[in-house]
């Protein structure tokens, strides 16, 4: 089958036990999406037929950037379909089973923005009751979306549950289950998805599951009786305040938990903050895992430019005497003070493509610009090979090309830039090292919502990592981040000196 209705099915991007998940070309709307077809051998199932449907009309009820739109759904030729969003990512057990444990930081933002769209269901009364790692999509920059609320219930409607598990069957997934939902109460609420969420942050810091044990009495007997396990047994390197987060909000009382995933996931994240200034970096990666952040170049930066003079400024201050690298600034915002280079902590993004390229791991894809060679010479002492002046196109000869992203409306999150003639090309080249999957644009030729050049007149080379599709997704890159990185929208209209509100 190569067409379902308008739509031309142009692979198959998953299966599983409900049916399968196609990319597909919506020729109406003229946009590529998800297309989820109910498998064939269900469509006589009235039980099952329902709560596919039902998973789409309860994801659409919901208005937060970590739950996937839905386009549209329906019947065509007597098969269910539900058209969404395609995003490019992989599901975190996807990503635990490849990479293993994950560092810290990198579980805190998964958690929060659970916990984001967790909070939003639980407002609308949706209790998701399926929240396990394959229910988190990360695409490769961070950006952690909720899916599949096909048994999700909707607090104080019995009539559609009690069809729904006509069988006598407790639906979900065992592993994450709260205790309350194998005893069949009625009364299974918002806390039964932070107690799945808190198995879910023990699988990110250990690569395992909480229980692992032989058999479904087994397993029911550790959710119910068995103290939840503590992380630092198997990572003694981690606070020990973990273990009592992680605990309470397993408690076998619902009551004993966390109100709301939110403070949760604030609890981790504060502990999480307390911690990591103690710890060298290294101690927060798998050896093994693609998420090991670079080694950030490490740059002096002039001891008479204040923190606050790299943002607006009323009165610019007087460039120093050195044009040494300094750290990230409004460097494209108009009527800005001094403009400086960013180096950043290198942070734990997404999944990436590392090519084979030794000075600048990328995504595939992620830059357009020609490849052209330039041979200027530095001044200042500067080596050859590092231009004083934008070479044609802006390219610096790296084996990341210099990128023209469109402005067309969509958004980048901005982490550093060179301003220093001469020293261009190491300048990019360390930043691109340091953030793996970013890009790098020259300012003057790029987007108007831009500042095309520097205090001085000089030229601007930014590194930033997108485009994005919504201010959302480029927020979550910039909280990755940390530091004074920052959103801008890139189009023609924007003034250069408005940055996107986080």
């Amino acid at each position: 089958m190569t067409t379902f209705g308008p739509y031309e099915l142009q692979g198959l991007l998953g299966r599983g036990g409900m049916g399968e998940v196609y990319r597909a070309f919506d020729r109406e709307q003229g946009r590529v999406v998800a297309l989820k077809l109910l498998a064939m051998s269900m469509a006589d199932d009235a039980g099952l037929a329902e709560r596919f449907k039902r998973g789409s009309y309860l994801a659409a009820r919901l208005n937060d950037p970590h739950v996937i739109p839905i386009h549209r759904s329906g019947e065509i030729d007597g098969r269910l379909y539900i058209d969404m969003r395609l995003v490019n990512g992989s599901d975190l057990a996807t990503i635990i089973d490849r990479d293993g444990p994950l560092p810290l930081a990198r579980a805190v933002a998964i958690i929060a923005q659970a916990a984001e769209a967790l909070d939003a269901a639980h407002a609308e009364n949706l209790i998701h009751r399926d929240v396990k790692p394959s229910n988190l999509l990360v695409t490769p920059h961070g950006f952690v979306y909720l899916v599949d609320f096909g048994i999700a219930h909707v607090i104080g409607v019995l009539a559609t549950e009690k069809a729904l598990t006509a069988t006598g069957t407790t639906i979900g997934t065992l592993d994450y289950m709260a205790p309350e939902r194998f005893l069949g109460r009625n009364d299974v609420g918002a806390r039964a998805d932070v107690y799945s969420l808190a198995c879910v942050l023990y699988e990110c810091l250990t690569g395992q599951r909480p229980f692992v044990v032989d058999g479904l009495p087994a397993l029911m007997h550790a959710h119910l009786s068995t103290a939840p396990p503590a992380v630092t047994d198997a990572l003694p390197d981690l606070p020990a305040s973990l273990d009592h987060i992680i605990a309470r909000g397993m408690a076998k009382d619902p009551a004993k938990r966390y109100a709301t995933a939110g403070e949760f996931a604030a609890e981790v994240g504060r502990t999480a903050h307390d911690w990591a200034p103690r710890r060298a970096p290294t101690t927060m990666t798998a050896v093994h895992s693609p998420w090991v952040p670079a080694t950030p170049a490490t740059y002096q930066s002039t001891p008479d430019v204040s923190q606050e003079d790299w943002r607006l400024t009323a009165t610019p201050p007087a460039p120093p005497s050195s044009r040494r690298s300094q750290k990230v600034a409004g460097w494209l915002v108009a009527g800005a003070g001094l403009v400086a280079v960013a180096v950043l902590v290198g942070v734990l993004l997404g999944r990436v493509s590392f090519g084979t390229d030794a000075d600048v791991p990328r995504e595939s894809g992620s830059a357009n610009g020609a490849l052209t060679s330039e041979s200027a010479t530095g001044d200042g002492g500067q080596p050859s090979g590092l231009p004083t002046e934008p070479a044609t196109g802006g390219d610096l000869g790296l084996s990341t090309p210099v990128s023209n992203p469109s402005c067309n409306g969509t958004y980048v999150t901005f982490v550093g830039a060179a301003v220093t003639p001469g020293a261009y090309r190491c300048e990019v080249a360390q930043l691109l090292a340091s953030y793996p999957g970013s890009s790098y644009l020259l300012s003057e030729l790029s987007c108007s919502s831009l500042r095309a050049r520097s205090a001085d007149g000089g030229s601007i080379y930014a590194v930033y990592l997108g485009p994005f599709a919504s201010p959302a997704e480029a927020c979550a890159a910039r909280d990755l981040t940390g530091g004074e990185s920052y959103v801008k929208i890139l189009d023609e209209l924007s003034p250069p000196e408005q940055e996107q509100p986080c």
